[in-house]
């Protein structure tokens, strides 16, 4: 019978992130995510770090590798930076998540009278990059549709 490999959040009973048909592919997927995760390690949004289990993950804390078929690319696997900007293309939220994948597509919402737009990134930069280009062609549509 061929063995599988389970990567998990690395907390009893929580979502299992990928299934791999090779511990190899299970480690790989892991070391990945938590190369995504500590690149916010050195980044604050109102003094509030991003990344502040990324020296725990990196002591082997965080994702791990179980073994328990799917192959996928690392791509469209989940864990992303999540980043939320207002219509100044301000960042007002940032966040590391292992629930959503880097590649969805951004979303625009009003929250009282502000618009925020979210968008997913493998990297916090690439989040941002993300967040602002879809806020500003947002604002781009809103200005040039009649009223």
């Amino acid at each position: 019978m061929k063995r599988i490999w389970f990567a998990t959040d690395g907390r009893p009973h929580d979502a299992v992130l990928g299934v791999f048909t090779t511990k190899e592919g299970a480690e790989r997927y892991c070391e990945t995510l938590i190369e995504r995760y500590s690149l916010g390690k050195n980044l604050s949004v109102m003094g509030k770090p991003l990344a502040h289990d990324a020296d725990a993950w990196r002591l082997g804390l965080g994702p791990t590798v179980s073994p328990a078929n799917l192959d996928e690319e690392v791509e469209f696997l989940r864990g992303a930076w999540v980043v939320k900007v207002d219509e100044t293309c301000r960042m007002v939220a940032c966040e590391f998540s292992t629930k959503l994948k880097p590649n969805q597509p951004p979303s625009i919402y009003r929250v009282g009278i502000h618009r925020i737009c979210q968008a997913h990134g493998r990297t916090p930069h690439g989040a941002l990059d993300a967040a602002r280009k879809a806020m500003v062609a947002h604002l781009g549509r809103a200005r040039t549709s009649p009223p």
